[in-house]
């Protein structure tokens, strides 16, 4: 039996502007972690198998360039943007979309609420919405925001018919 040879294929280049990302990548990755094995393990569930510690100072010593999935399970483990880090950046993304967004519905709260003073002050005082926050604040993911909008809003009262006559506990709780 002949031992089989490794596949013919170019390594990877050292020398090339991805390749260095990819190890300033890996880096910033060890470095939130501390160490290569911590790293290694923080990996792990990501790549469904466990990098050796020496793959990982290879990666971060610039003597190989790590493979898309060992750069991708770092950064998802570290929390690293690689938007940032491609020069992608925010401004025609998601969150300048998002952000943009936020402004124009305060903008028509401010709106409502004008249009209600030049009426007489018909229907309740509007609340301006509030925008995301800075992200890791209390109330900067989507449920926090929706938890914080449901304790504010307030329900119409069901239609007469539905009732039937009959006062619920709430509509006694409300007049009583």
């Amino acid at each position: 039996m002949e031992p089989t040879s490794k596949r013919n294929r170019p390594s990877r280049s050292l020398d090339n502007p991805m390749a260095g990302l990819a190890r300033r990548v890996l880096v910033e990755a060890e470095r939130a972690f501390d160490t290569a094995p911590a790293l290694a393990a923080a990996m792990e569930p990501h790549l469904g198998r466990r990098y050796s510690d020496s793959s990982i100072y290879a990666y971060t010593s610039e003597r190989s360039v790590p493979p898309g999935d060992v750069l991708l399970a770092a950064a998802l483990a570290a929390s690293i943007s690689l938007d940032g880090k491609l020069g992608l950046g925010s401004r025609g993304g998601l969150e300048h979309q998002v952000d943009r967004l936020w402004a124009e519905v305060a903008e028509l709260h401010r709106a409502v609420a004008r249009l209600e003073e030049r009426l007489g002050g018909a229907g309740e005082p509007t609340e301006p919405a509030e925008g995301p926050k800075a992200p890791g604040s209390p109330g900067s993911d989507r449920r926090s925001r929706w938890e914080q909008w449901a304790r504010r809003s307030r329900s119409s009262p069901p239609p007469p018919s539905l009732l039937d006559g009959r006062a619920t506990a709430r509509d006694r709780q409300l007049r009583g």
